[in-house]
């Protein structure tokens, strides 16, 4: 079975009639079939570059010196000989073997002596990490190349083996280590001559939910068996994709639990067994101990801060917007209870939406989901301002949507829906009620007061301001 183990340009790739070139002044070049070059190497005294059999692309001078090599830049996967030193990174496959784009999770080794995996995009501290040696101790991670065992070693020497148990003879397999799209670490073996599929020998994680963010904002994971998940909304949420639930939830109905006009008669508190929302410190508002079941939903119904809470062992964690991580795993099931805020929906207003005349687009829903997205867009300008080189598609969106209102030209939002061109007034108040509402200026964003009043119409919406995310 052909795997792919390494791309120089996996968030670019080289379609039908691309070629590679080693040019006469050293360069490795990449020319697309369209005519535009991906410089992979600039190397300037290359006089040969060869395939190794252990997979290894090197390039070298005349003296037969490596000037450069594939395993030095790995992408999700790392094979025997290869070894991680500290600061290379591995990334997940955006969707397995469809889309080898730059996904979700990162296992990286850090300089702190620690290999670590993450969900990088959210500023995920890790949800799985090996304690190895102390801070400055050359710390690597190594696939070793004639036991085919991974270790983290640190001057030169093993310092805790990751794997222990392989298949024998070793020369009789192939072998891989990969973090995948599931944002797991595996080491996998496939049998030379006869092996039908590659086969796993070790997973780094034992419960797939206990994966950060594998079920996105507001997402609920249930775990499948040991390898794969079931990816749901948290009731009172609806899927931004359903082809793609790890793009998260989005709430069927806003409300302002805080505002002068609210009471506990605009929701219910929903009872989750075995159900927890691991958030970390963030999400934590409160713990209140001693507590049993009747005093925790109590303690959410009357914070109209929190959103949810969960009750382990007799304590209370109150939870705050948004939520991460929302998981039913065995670690969880001894006397766990999960407690979430449902917002109570207007039968009367469902029917309306039901009406073909009124059934939202999906413009109309775009435009709704800016409006109840804050929380989701500021995670996104967070990971813009620490990875500058990868950008949320709703950041790119938003952005583009605004110009469209500063040019006037909001219209082109809509061109192609005629539906929602015939009610352009609606549309256009909702969108930049939403834009007002992610300004990332903090002091002028509306109140719910005034959100509320705007998308009635009682007052008027102005133009949201152009605002560089980058001061904020």
């Amino acid at each position: 079975m052909r795997t792919l183990i390494w791309s120089a340009n996996r968030d670019n790739p080289a379609q039908l009639g691309s070629t590679i070139s080693l040019m006469p002044n050293g360069q490795l070049m990449l020319t697309h079939s369209n005519g535009t070059e991906f410089l992979i190497c600039n190397g300037t005294r290359t006089s040969s570059a060869s395939l190794q059999d252990d997979g290894n692309f090197v390039l070298r001078d005349s003296s037969s010196r490596t000037l450069w090599q594939s395993f030095d830049f790995p992408t999700d996967t790392i094979v025997p000989g290869q070894v991680l030193v500290e600061g290379q990174k591995l990334y997940s496959n955006t969707n397995g073997t469809v889309d080898y784009s730059t996904g979700r999770y990162m296992l990286e080794v850090q300089t702190d002596g620690n290999v670590v995996m993450s969900a990088y995009r959210f500023a995920d501290p890790g949800y799985w990490f090996n304690i190895t040696a102390p801070e400055g101790q050359n710390v690597s991670l190594v696939f070793n190349q004639s036991t085919a065992f991974m270790y983290v070693g640190k001057n030169n020497s093993i310092w805790h083996y990751i794997t222990t148990h392989l298949p024998t003879p070793i020369e009789g397999y192939y072998h891989r280590a990969t973090i995948n799209d599931h944002g797991n670490f595996q080491q996998l073996v496939y049998q030379k001559g006869n092996g039908s599929q590659w086969e796993v020998v070790y997973n780094a994680i034992s419960e797939p939910c206990s994966v950060n963010n594998i079920c996105g904002v507001f997402g609920f994971c249930t775990p499948l068996g040991n390898t794969t998940v079931d990816c749901k909304c948290l009731p009172g949420y609806s899927p931004l994709d359903p082809n793609v639930p790890s793009k998260g939830c989005y709430p069927d109905v806003v409300i302002d639990y805080c505002a002068s006009n609210s009471s506990a008669s605009d929701f219910t508190v929903e009872t989750i067994e075995n159900g927890n929302f691991p958030n970390g410190d963030f999400a934590d508002m409160a713990r209140i101990t001693p507590a049993d079941v009747e005093g925790c939903k109590k303690a959410v119904t009357d914070d109209c801060f929190c959103i949810a809470g969960v009750l382990v062992e007799s304590i209370c964690y109150k939870k705050r917007m948004p939520l991460l991580n929302a998981r039913m795993t065995s670690a969880f099931t001894n006397g766990t209870m999960a407690f979430l805020k449902v917002p109570k929906v207007n039968n009367n207003s469902a029917n309306q939406n039901n009406d073909k005349k009124h059934s939202p687009s999906e413009v109309v829903l775009l435009a709704s989901l800016l409006s109840c997205s804050i929380f989701a867009v500021l995670r996104h300008i967070e990971l813009h301002q620490i990875d500058e080189e990868t950008e949320g598609e709703d950041m790119i969106l938003i952005d583009w949507v605004l110009c469209c209102v500063r040019a006037g030209n909001l219209e082109a939002v809509v061109d192609h829906d005629a539906e929602i061109s015939s009610d352009f007034k609606r549309f256009e108040r909702m969108a930049l009620v939403g834009l007002w509402c992610i300004c990332p200026n903090p002091t002028l964003r509306p109140s719910m007061k005034t959100v509320r009043q705007m998308l009635e119409g009682t007052i008027e919406v102005g133009t949201p301001p152009l605002i560089d995310t980058q001061l904020f």
